[in-house]
C-alpha cells in the first residue's frame, strides 16, 4: 500500500488528466484515456464526472460537481462531436432540420437530433438532461461539410431537403438560413442536380413569402426551362414572419432577430391590456424613479447573485460610499457592484430624459448601451479586479447560461444581432412592444461578458418609459418565474408569459422604499 500523502496522489492524478485534456479533448474524453485509479480518485476529488459509460466531463472547479445536470449544454456540443468522431469517424452528418439549426447559429440544446451514418443502427442514444442522439442508418455517406467543427449539410442541401413541416416547426432558423443565401443560382443547382421539382415549389413559395419575388421567379423560370413542371407551394402558415432583402443576403443571426421581432412584438401586443399616459412633467416622473432607485438596485442585484443591503445601496446612492469607514464596503465584489450600478443608473437616467423630451429611442440606445456596460464595470476595473480591455465592445467567448437549455449567440454573430436589434426599436412603432420584446432579445444574445441581466432591466425601463409607464422592479422573491418566462421565451419562442410577468409588473403599486436605516437618518 502506497505511503504518499493523498494530496501527492491527486497531484499525480491531475498530472494525467492534464496529458489526456492536451491530446485535443477540453472538457470532454474517453474513460479510458485515464486508468481506473486515476479516474475514482479525480472523480472523489470532483474533477471529472460521468457523462455516460465511456465518458467524462472535465470539472475545471472541482465544487461543480454535476456539472452534466445544472450545465448541460457547456460540454453539449463537445460531447456529441467527440462521440459521432470516435463512433463514425467522418462517416456521419446532422440531418437536414439539424444542419439548418446550426446554420441560423442556433446552438441551444435541443431534446432530441438526428445524426445519419451508415454505420448507424437505427436506434435512440440516451444522454443526459433528457436528451438523446437518432442514430439514422443512410445507405450512403452524405456531402458534409465542418461547420463549428461539427459535420453539417450544405445551406443549400440543408434548406431544399428539409421536410415541409420544418417551415413551421423551426420557422426563424429556416428564414435565418434562407436570408444568409444570396440569390436563387446556389439553390438551382441543388434543384436541378437532384431533379427535385417538388422541392423547387416549395422553395419558391418560401422565397416568395418572404419577399423575394425575384427569386422565387428565377425559381420556377429556370426549373420551366430544364424541363420541370413546378407547383408553387407556400409552406408558411400566418404567423408573423420578417422580410428578406431582395437586394442582399443578410447574417443568419442579424434575420433570426428580425424575425423573432416579427413574430414576438405582435404575440405580446396580443397578450397585454395596458395603455400609458403622456407626461406632461418630466421631472416628475424622473423624481419617481429616483424614488424607485433602491428597492430596484437592491432587487436587481439580488437577481444576479450579489449580496448587497439597503444600507449600502442608500450610501452609494448618497455619494457616502467609502470602504476605509464602513467594513461592509470592502467587500469588493458587492460593494463594487453596488458603486457601477449607481454609474449605470445615472447613465440611463440622462437618456431616459433624452427619449422622454423626444429623441428617438433605437438609435439613442443603440449609441449609449455600451456607455451603461462601462459605468456598470468600471468600479471593477480601478480596483484591479476586473481587466480594463473586458471593457471594449462585446464579449469574446462563448458563454452557457447556468440551468438553461438556450446557448447565447456566438461572439463573431453578436455585432450583426445587435446591429439588427436596435434597427427592430427603431422601425417599430409601439413603445410597449418594444419595452417587452428589446430587453428579452438582448438577453437572448447576452452581448457583454457580464451584466447582461441588469443591462436588460435598463433597457427594459428606458422603453416603458417611453410607453407611458412607471420605472418597474423586477423583485428577487419572483426570481424564478422571470427565469422560466426568459427560458419560455429562449426556448419556445413564446413571449406570452414575459408579457404577461411584465405587465403584472407595471401596473402593482410601486414597491415600498426601504425603512430608514439608524445610519440614513443621521445624515
Amino acid at each position: 500500500m502506497s505511503g504518499r500523502p493523498p494530496n501527492d496522489l491527486l497531484a499525480s492524478s491531475l498530472r494525467e488528466l492534464r496529458g489526456a485534456t492536451e491530446q485535443g479533448a477540453r472538457s470532454v474524453l474517453k474513460s479510458d484515456l485515464l486508468s481506473r485509479v486515476h479516474r475514482e480518485r479525480l472523480a472523489k476529488a470532483g474533477f471529472v464526472e460521468e457523462i455516460m459509460r465511456g465518458w467524462l466531463a472535465v470539472n475545471s472547479r472541482p465544487s461543480d460537481r454535476r456539472r452534466i445536470d445544472s450545465e448541460w449544454s457547456t460540454v453539449y456540443w463537445e460531447f456529441v462531436r467527440s462521440y459521432l468522431d470516435d463512433r463514425f469517424g467522418s462517416d456521419w452528418c446532422f440531418s437536414p432540420e439539424t444542419s439548418v439549426t446550426l446554420w441560423a447559429e442556433n446552438w441551444s440544446v435541443a431534446p432530441q437530433i438526428v445524426v445519419r451514418s451508415p454505420a448507424a443502427n437505427n436506434q435512440v442514444l440516451p444522454m443526459p438532461g433528457g436528451t438523446s442522439l437518432y442514430l439514422l442508418r443512410v445507405p450512403q455517406p452524405d456531402q458534409s461539410v465542418v461547420h463549428n467543427g461539427v459535420r453539417v449539410l450544405t445551406k443549400e442541401e440543408a434548406i431544399i431537403n428539409s421536410a415541409k413541416n420544418s417551415w413551421t416547426a423551426i420557422p426563424t432558423n429556416m428564414i435565418a438560413v434562407m436570408g444568409s443565401i444570396r440569390g436563387s443560382a446556389s439553390l438551382l443547382r441543388v434543384l436541378l442536380s437532384g431533379a427535385r421539382s417538388t422541392m423547387a415549389g416549395r422553395i419558391a413559395g418560401a422565397l416568395r413569402h418572404l419577399g423575394r419575388i425575384r427569386d422565387a421567379d428565377s425559381i420556377l423560370s429556370t426549373m420551366s426551362a430544364a424541363g420541370y413542371v413546378v407547383h408553387e407551394d407556400d409552406p408558411f402558415d400566418d404567423s408573423g414572419h420578417a422580410l428578406l432583402d431582395e437586394r442582399r443576403a443578410a447574417t443568419p443571426a442579424a434575420t433570426r432577430i428580425k424575425n423573432l421581432w416579427a413574430k414576438m412584438s405582435r404575440d405580446a401586443l396580443d397578450s397585454i391590456d395596458i395603455e400609458g399616459t403622456r407626461f406632461n412633467d418630466i421631472d416628475a416622473y424622473m423624481e419617481e424613479i429616483e424614488e424607485r432607485y433602491v428597492a430596484d438596485a437592491l432587487n436587481s442585484l439580488s437577481i444576479e447573485g450579489y449580496q448587497v443591503s439597503e444600507e449600502l445601496i442608500q450610501r452609494v446612492q448618497s455619494g457616502t460610499w467609502n470602504p476605509e469607514e464602513h467594513a461592509g464596503d470592502a467587500d469588493a465584489r458587492n460593494a463594487l457592484a453596488a458603486k457601477g450600478y449607481r454609474l449605470a443608473y445615472e447613465e440611463v437616467r440622462k437618456d431616459i430624459r433624452s427619449i422622454l423630451e423626444g429623441e428617438p429611442s433605437g438609435p439613442l440606445l443603440s449609441h449609449r448601451h455600451q456607455d451603461w456596460f462601462r459605468e456598470m464595470f468600471r468600479p471593477s476595473v480601478q480596483a484591479g479586479i476586473i481587466e480594463a480591455y473586458k471593457l471594449a465592445g462585446y464579449r469574446s467567448n462563448n458563454v452557457y447560461l447556468r440551468g438553461s437549455s438556450h446557448v447565447p449567440l456566438p461572439p463573431h454573430a453578436i455585432a450583426d444581432a445587435m446591429d439588427a436589434l436596435f434597427e427592430c426599436i427603431e422601425d417599430e412603432s409601439d413603445p410597449r412592444a418594444k419595452a417587452i420584446v428589446a430587453p428579452f432579445l438582448f438577453t437572448y444574445i447576452h452581448p457583454f461578458p457580464a451584466g447582461n441581466g441588469r443591462s436588460g432591466r435598463f433597457l427594459m425601463n428606458a422603453l416603458l418609459a417611453e410607453s407611458g409607464l412607471p420605472w418597474t422592479v423586477v423583485p428577487v422573491d419572483q426570481r424564478d418565474r422571470y427565469m422560466s418566462c426568459l427560458e419560455e421565451a429562449s426556448r419556445n419562442e413564446n413571449i406570452r408569459p414575459l408579457a404577461l410577468f411584465i405587465e403584472e409588473l407595471a401596473k402593482a403599486p410601486p414597491p415600498p422604499r426601504p425603512r430608514t436605516t439608524a445610519w440614513a437618518s443621521k445624515k
